[in-house]
């Protein structure tokens, strides 16, 4: 799988994506990715490419900090 796959053909005019999609690209199940990257907030089966990215920052930001700490 690309990461051309990662949106789906009906949404990529609008710029969504595919969670079921990123999950199949990442091995990661949905509502992992659900709960980890968007912190268990409300989340439809897609999202918008900008919020994909500002959740993934946050998230590795977070995680991050976490490393430091220990």
């Amino acid at each position: 799988m690309t990461a051309d796959n990662l949106t789906t053909a009906g949404s990529e005019k609008n710029g969504k994506v595919s969670l079921e999609v990123l999950a199949k690209m990442t091995g990661f199940p949905v509502e992992m990715i659900k709960e980890e990257v968007f912190k268990g907030g409300e989340v439809g089966s897609e999202v918008s490419l900008e919020d994909l990215r500002s959740a993934m920052l946050s998230y590795i930001d977070s995680t991050m900090l976490m490393s430091e700490e220990k």
